[in-house]
């Protein structure tokens, strides 16, 4: 197994559109979720997608990973969060691990937050009522305080005054900022994103980022697939390439951006950059 370099405390800047998040907020753990990510496999029919990946993320950490489409880097979040079961190979979340016989998948998801490219908000609910269902529904919160943590964090997405709006009534961005809102209600230790921003206009990518930006300002742990190179080099704490099912190289953001090892890399970061 190879380790990656664990937390750099990088500095990040916040954004002045969008408050910071703080961890010790939104999470009921703060200073949890790490994740350990030992020789996993994931198959589908006769093609490899995963072949022995060996990640480590740290409490508070920030990973990014990149590479082309097809390297299995969605495929790793969704195994991450169970939504797809590996072949081979554990994932631990604080040392536990969650991918042993009779885990508790749903106790498992309960303690990741993860956003989809699609933003998945029901489109007849008002805005709040996406944000409080899950709140309501999976953690038996009255209606009152349901509402209260919710309109906490449209606040924290900077969408406060859009509570009673429908989705349709928003623009892409908004409607993704609303989805991270409502992964953070529910108080993860760990946040996954996947290409949140891929279906975005570009002029409505910025909003979302920045949202993104504050919450590892805050210290939220993160994974985050992701095409956009300038958000994964100014937040990260490490990068890591994938390509073909595999870790190609993981590094800093400099390490990996400046000074590229591998030649797939370096032909990859020819092509994005």
């Amino acid at each position: 197994m190879t380790d990656l370099p664990l937390h750099s405390s990088k500095h990040r800047e916040s954004s002045s559109e969008v408050p910071a998040v703080s961890v010790a907020v939104v999470s009921g753990n703060a200073g949890a979720g790490s994740v350990r990510v030992e020789g996993v496999r994931k198959c589908f029919g006769p093609v490899e997608v995963l072949k022995g990946i060996d990640l480590r993320v740290a409490p508070g950490e920030v990973v990014c990973i990149i590479g082309p489409s097809g390297s299995g880097k969605s495929t790793l979040l969704r195994v991450i969060n169970r939504l797809e079961e590996p072949d081979g190979g554990r994932v631990f979340i604080d040392d536990e691990e969650i991918t042993g016989k009779g885990v508790d998948i749903n106790a498992v998801r309960s303690r990741l937050g993860m956003v989809f490219q699609n933003f998945n908000l029901f489109p007849h609910m008002t805005v709040l009522a996406n944000v409080t269902i899950a709140l309501r529904q999976v953690k038996g919160i009255s209606k009152a305080e349901a509402e209260r943590i919710a309109r906490d964090r449209l606040e924290d997405v900077g969408l406060a005054e859009k509570a009673n709006s429908r989705p349709a009534q928003l623009s892409g961005g908004q409607q993704q900022r609303v989805a991270i809102a409502r992964a953070l209600a529910m108080q993860p230790e760990l946040m996954l994103f996947d290409e949140v921003t891929s279906a975005l206009d570009p002029e409505l990518v910025k909003g979302v980022l920045d949202v993104m930006t504050n919450l590892a300002k805050g210290g939220m742990t993160m994974v985050v697939v992701t095409h956009e190179m300038g958000f994964a080099r100014r937040v990260a704490d490490r990068v890591v390439f994938m390509d073909q099912g595999k870790v190609v190289e993981a590094g800093s953001p400099e390490q990996l951006f400046d000074d590229p090892q591998s030649d797939r890399l370096k032909k990859f970061l020819a092509e994005v950059l």
